[in-house]
């Protein structure tokens, strides 16, 4: 369903005062070229005066971070940036307590969340869909990768959260490797057209409000959500969590953010680990 790739897309002129102006932030730190926006958020998050949320922005990285070991390609006219957050507080309010620490793991899956509501109102057919623990596809391609780190506590300092988030929004993937091309996308080789960054950003970040107070206040839907966009489930995986293999057939997301494998000596659920192998069932095919 894909439009026509869009070799040399323009991405349009970023309005940089939107963000600034923006209520959803407290301040904003934008780069036109950096290593890595979460390596400057982890260093800028131990500054005890630091406002949050404090977004930090890039329109390039050039060491750009996912899990593991894993690099982030970053051309321009992609929107990279990260978030330094005080979660006990950036989102509390009169009705909506502290976000304890105990519900800090899941905020990748919630940012992921987001970014799937947000995607499938802009283009619905693309069937975005959410790779647990921190991919975001769309048109059975990955759009979005999410990287969530806690960086030290020094004394006197709240404890932080860094979130950072990379998609490919103008950065046609005409231009990238291939081995890149084969298994990624950018919403304007699926559109057809370029995207306003700046829009999709708080477009994003004002769903990722709305779905962390839910996480504070227990709200049920909110797994209802992310096990709704689930790509693993259904499928045969194969999952290595630490010195251990757990293979089986995913049955979906739990409440509490872990992946529920059914293996033959029963169900998993694993809060953590490296998907080594996905096996697609039949009536789903091999596009994955």
């Amino acid at each position: 369903m894909s439009a026509p790739p869009t070799a040399g897309t323009t991405s349009p002129p970023f309005n940089l005062s939107r963000l600034i102006d923006s209520p959803l932030f407290a301040q904003v730190a934008w780069h036109d070229a950096i290593d890595s926006t979460n390596t400057l958020a982890l260093q800028s998050a131990l500054q005890p005066e630091l406002p949050t949320p404090y977004l930090i922005g890039a329109e390039q990285q050039t060491a750009g971070r996912g899990r593991g070991n894993h690099r982030w390609w970053s051309a321009p006219g992609a929107l990279t940036f990260s978030l330094i957050l005080n979660p006990r507080t950036d989102f509390a309010g009169p009705a909506v307590p502290p976000l304890n620490e105990n519900c800090w793991p899941r905020i990748s899956l919630v940012a992921a969340l987001a970014l799937c509501d947000v995607l499938a109102e802009r283009v619905p057919a693309g069937k975005p869909r959410l790779k647990w623990p921190n991919d975001v596809h769309l048109a059975g391609r990955k759009v979005a990768g999410i990287l969530v780190e806690v960086p030290p506590q020094p004394a006197g300092t709240a404890r932080r959260l860094v979130l950072g988030i990379g998609i490919n929004v103008n950065n046609s993937l005409a231009q990238a490797p291939e081995e890149i091309r084969s298994v990624a996308a950018a919403l304007c080789d699926i559109t057809g057209g370029p995207v306003s960054r700046e829009e999709l950003l708080l477009d994003w970040m004002e769903r990722f409000g709305d779905h962390a107070r839910s996480l504070a206040t227990g709200a049920a839907d909110l797994a209802d959500g992310w096990r709704s966009y689930c790509l693993l489930a259904g499928q045969t995986v194969t999952l290595q969590a630490g010195n251990r293999t757990v293979a089986g057939h995913c049955l979906g997301i739990d409440d509490e953010g872990a992946l529920l494998i059914d293996t033959p000596t029963g169900t998993e659920r694993c809060f953590g680990g490296v998907l080594v192998r996905i096996q697609p069932s039949p009536a789903q095919g091999a596009s994955r």
